[in-house]
């Protein structure tokens, strides 16, 4: 169907190739069952409509469908071309992505790997560490024994220390009422 053409005018378009009118391609098919007589009125008619149809191309219309045409394969070969240029771009971004996650999954690995051999080796010098653990405590822990009775023994020299105070002050006190009395 040509642009800007409804079904009707498609009948009173030119056959190009043959250079008849569909309007005459109608008559040659009903001429099967008509007389001669109906044949030779037809003729008559086909020859009019035949001359006034029969046309060629005009170099205008040739130019711009040939125009049209090199136009639709440029833009079929550009679009080819971006589908390829895409396809391109994505393949090496793709690429650089396979190599960055191939090298992460191999330090990861590594580092898993000596992560498990540093496990293993925890594992093993365990009772080791536990055994330093608890004798760090105990050390703390006399320590603070030591601490807690060093302050008991200065508080108990202190209140020894004040009790021979009063001691020392009650027996003068002592003397002292003695010698008034």
């Amino acid at each position: 169907m040509a642009w800007g053409k409804k079904k009707e005018d498609e009948e009173d378009d030119i056959d190009l190739e043959s250079g008849e009118g569909a309007k005459a391609k109608k008559s040659k098919k009903n001429k099967k069952g008509k007389g001669k007589d109906d044949e030779a009125d037809e003729e008559g008619e086909d020859s009019k409509k035949s001359s006034k149809h029969n046309r060629h191309r005009s170099a205008t219309i040739t130019a711009l469908m040939e125009t049209r045409q090199q136009a639709s394969d440029q833009y079929a070969q550009a679009q080819k071309a971006e589908r390829a240029y895409l396809a391109k771009k994505h393949a090496s971004e793709a690429r650089t992505n396979y190599a960055e996650t191939k090298t992460h999954f191999a330090e990861a690995f590594s580092h898993l790997a000596a992560g498990f051999r540093g496990l293993w080796h925890v594992i093993r010098t365990l009772p080791h560490i536990m055994a330093h653990r608890r004798a760090e405590g105990r050390r703390k822990a006399e320590q603070q024994k030591r601490t807690r009775a060093e302050e008991r023994m200065r508080k108990l020299e202190e209140q020894l220390a004040r009790d021979a105070e009063r001691a020392a002050e009650e027996e003068e006190a002592e003397k002292e009422a003695a010698a008034k009395k």
